[in-house]
């Protein structure tokens, strides 16, 4: 039977920043490829605002923010970040695990979430979502997310969800 634990690390205080960054990448040529958009094939080849936050996701997911990896066999194979808007608010962002690795990774990302953000004092996420992922949102409703207000502005329409922890 093959190992299928899967560890929850903080990218940024263990040293794994460059697949962070790679995660994110991934995450946003998906969404680009999903929303219609053409499909980067580097960093490079990203809008502004996206290749600056995979350029420096330390500086993006500043702390007390980070950004979580799942490893599985010492292999990459998803993660989440957490990123402070307010003294006790962040957005849940990124949320990603590579698609040969689905299938119960997301709610173990967003439970590691869940509790570091608790740790730090945070009381309040919010996240804005596709709404043809229908699979990533009945996992935010299964969590506790609710539906809200748009808290922002996006270039494509967003389902945005909140949970009060």
């Amino acid at each position: 039977m093959d190992d299928v634990t899967v560890e929850v690390l903080d990218a940024f205080d263990t040293g794994h920043v460059t697949e962070a960054a790679e995660l994110v990448f991934e995450y946003m040529a998906a969404t680009c490829a999903e929303v219609g958009w053409p499909v980067p094939t580097a960093a490079s080849e990203l809008p502004e605002p996206l290749r600056r936050e995979v350029d420096d996701l330390v500086g993006a997911y500043a702390a007390p923010g980070t950004f979580l990896v799942g490893f599985r066999q010492g292999r990459p194979i998803g993660g989440v970040g957490l990123k402070m808007t307010g003294p006790a608010t962040a957005e849940v962002k990124r949320l990603y695990v590579r698609p040969g690795a689905r299938g119960g990774v997301g709610p173990l990302l967003m439970e590691a979430l869940h509790a570091r953000a608790a740790r730090i004092g945070i009381r309040h996420l919010v996240l804005d979502v596709l709404p043809t992922r229908i699979h990533a949102i009945e996992l935010y409703r299964q969590l506790g997310y609710v539906e809200t207000e748009p808290y922002t502005v996006e270039p494509v329409p967003m389902v945005y969800m909140e949970l009060v922890l």
